[in-house]
């Protein structure tokens, strides 16, 4: 979630970010293998419609049970271009994980490209191996520190059960990914146009997935990243320098071929890099290993060209980039992912514009992202944050004006804009609330809300805008229900005049008599729980319905609003002696405590109001927040508390009461 990276300017944000984390994640386990997927990406392009080969025909396969130490065959992956090449491969044993894993083949490569790369390389996730002209299944897995030429195979009757799974275009994901103990498969994301403490925040939300992101190399894009592949001088390999014709051109798949599972694209890209592994007409397997394991999903595939291979202690590590979009991912399984060529995933557009009002320099961040429901506000915060930053080239105080709009099929778009002032650090002030918003909204529980577009607008200054409540004072100190209670509220602006506001507050009709409290704050004061009666709790809001929710989000005071509330309670009840005179008919209002003679007289015990009623009549009366807001021209600060003493119709009789029981 936006966490360490985002200020919060409510005691909810911690709780927010438990709640949805707790309801989306129950991650994983660890163990010392890590798949083999790419760490450097050189960022891509977003076209649609390039060639895909033409229908394979279905391979032969070989069973596990046919297997046995020292058969040998070959496998196939990209270690420069495009065109997949073959490397040799020997059979070494079986390790039995059992549970939902399956088993896995341990294997050893080699040959002279697997020995210029330095081993198995991050990258080679997919990579289709074939013993006696038969498919046997996908290097999957490395052992980091270790020998980099022994390599596990995910079995390819493990895989080719995933294409049995119904697709569901256009929908979010349903499940989240749960490994057996002691299993992990932790899988390398490369982003482009983060950096900082914005790669820092995406690093964290996706480590519940057991991903690690790991920045990425910038050397073209799309058509033009071609030319870079015979000309970055990263790893020499056996193959020609430049890619290769073939019968599958540049953009479509083949067994062997880089591909490229992308949770966002544009001037932000965070990439998985892998290898195709089979392909059957218009459906194809990759990886060996799960990606975010989330199950039935909707992710956009590209082809991906190899610009060389880094040689590490740890693992090697292909250089990639995105080519062209060739289809979607729609399964992501424990033991590999599916997806359909031809077929476009479903995204989001977010647009984040930062306009630095200090030294008119303005930043647009655009990008498509997944439409995952888990993933979709961590995406939207860490490119806000990075425009943020990258326009003001700075982390410290300052004003901000925010501009959000989500729009939502089906519905009106929530809008919202308010107003931040932050000693420290300015854009994550300003971002806290768009990312819960976003968050709320994905990840409703009551009903499906699908977000077709994300737009954030900001003015950001350096100057501080903000003014304290320095006194308030009620006009009138006594009012009967239905009155309206008039408070004078005087503002110090910083470094600035004092400015009066006069606020007027309706009472309500049937609140009944005492001393009541009324507080006035600014609209960017945080109120404990039990100062902030009317605020939702983050479980109720995630399960009301979207409108509802969306009213409430909206519905809440800005940064620049002065906030007059009439607090649920009342400071001084009147003491009442029970013991009324013989024939009374009177009996306990139960909002005020005081007795009441507007009700049916004759009434026996058993009918009358018990302290549950009364709970129940306090609880009615404070459903709403009791409240009204001016706008200012500030940021505005403090809180002052107040008492009012409200009086009734009933209370001159009352005291005629006690009078003649005296």
């Amino acid at each position: 979630m936006m966490c360490g990276m985002i200020q919060s300017r409510s005691h909810e944000r911690g709780a927010l970010q438990s709640v949805m984390r707790k309801r989306l994640i129950d991650r994983v386990a660890a163990i010392a293998m890590i798949a083999a997927v790419a760490v450097v990406v050189v960022s891509g392009s977003m076209f649609w419609g390039p060639a895909v080969c033409a229908a394979q025909a279905k391979a032969d396969m070989i069973d596990v049970s046919e297997l046995r130490p020292g058969m040998k065959g070959h496998g196939m992956t990209v270690f420069r271009g495009v065109e997949p090449e073959s490397f040799d491969v020997e059979v070494i044993g079986l390790i039995r994980r059992g549970g939902q894993l399956g088993d896995m083949i341990l294997v050893r490569v080699s040959g002279a490209a697997v020995e210029a790369a330095g081993g198995v390389a991050e990258g080679m996730s997919g990579s289709p191996v074939y013993v006696g002209g038969k498919l046997v299944g996908a290097i999957a897995y490395v052992f980091p520190g270790s020998d980099h030429f022994v390599a596990g195979v995910t079995p390819i009757a493990e895989m080719i059960k995933i294409l049995d799974y119904p697709d569901g275009f256009g929908a979010r994901s349903l499940g989240v990914f749960e490994a057996p103990t002691g299993a992990r498969a932790a899988t390398s994301v490369v982003v482009s146009g983060l950096s900082g403490r914005a790669l820092g925040r995406l690093s964290e939300a996706l480590e519940q997935y057991g991903v690690t992101v790991r920045p990425a190399a910038s050397l073209g894009s799309g058509s033009a990243a071609l030319a870079w592949a015979g000309t970055t001088g990263l790893g020499a390999t056996a193959g020609s320098s430049e890619p290769a014709a073939g019968d599958c051109p540049a953009g479509g798949i083949e067994p062997g071929s880089s591909i490229a599972l992308q949770l966002a694209q544009g001037d932000v890209e965070i990439t998985a890099f892998g290898t195709v592994t089979y392909v059957e007409g218009d459906r194809f397997l990759a990886f060996g290993h799960p990606v975010l394991g989330n199950g039935t999903t909707d992710l956009a595939a590209s082809s991906a060209l190899v610009h060389g291979i880094i040689k590490s202690d740890s693992t090697p590590f292909k250089v990639l980039s995105s080519t062209g979009s060739v289809g979607a991912f729609t399964q992501d399984r424990l033991s590999g992912v599916a997806g359909r060529l031809g077929r476009q995933a479903v995204t989001i557009p977010v647009s984040v514009t930062v306009v630095d009002t200090e030294t008119g320099r303005e930043r647009t961040i655009s990008a498509l992202v997944a439409q995952d429901e888990s993933l979709v506000a961590d995406i939207f915060g860490s490119s806000a944050l990075a425009a943020f930053d990258g326009t003001l080239d700075r982390v410290g105080k300052g004003t901000a004006t925010v501009e959000l709009r989500v729009e939502l099929a089906g519905r009106q778009p929530y809008e919202r804009l308010d107003t931040f002032w932050s000693n420290s650090d300015v854009a994550g002030a300003s971002l806290s609330d768009a990312f819960d918003t976003v968050g709320l909204i994905a990840n409703n529980a009551a009903e499906r809300a699908d977000i077709e577009r994300i737009t954030l607008k900001a003015q950001v200054g350096a100057e501080r805008r903000t003014a304290m409540i320095e006194k308030a004072r009620v006009l009138q100190k006594t009012a009967r229900p239905g009155d309206r209670v008039e408070v004078e509220v005087t503002l110090r602006v910083f470094r600035g005049p004092r400015v009066t506001r006069v606020l007027s507050l309706a009472v309500p009709d049937d609140i009944g008599s005492g001393t009541v409290s009324l507080m006035v704050r600014g609209g960017s004061v945080s109120v404990e729980d039990e100062l902030d009666g009317w605020a939702k709790p983050v479980e109720e809001l995630l399960y009301m319905d979207v409108d509802d929710m969306l009213t409430e989000l909206g519905s809440r005071p800005l940064g620049n609003d002065i906030v007059l509330e009439l607090e649920p309670y009342l400071l001084g009840e009147p003491e009442i002696d029970m013991d009324l005179p013989v024939g009374s008919e009177l009996h306990r209002d139960g909002v005020s405590g005081r007795d009441s003679d507007d009700k049916a007289k004759g009434k026996d015990k058993e009918t009358e109001p018990n302290a549950a009623d009364s709970q129940a009549d306090t609880e009615e009366l404070f459903s709403r927040p009791v409240s009204v807001r001016v706008p200012t021209d500030w940021v505005v600060q403090g809180v002052k508390w107040l008492t009012v003493e409200i009086e009734t119709e009933t209370e001159p009789e009352i005291e005629k009461l006690y009078e003649a029981d005296a």
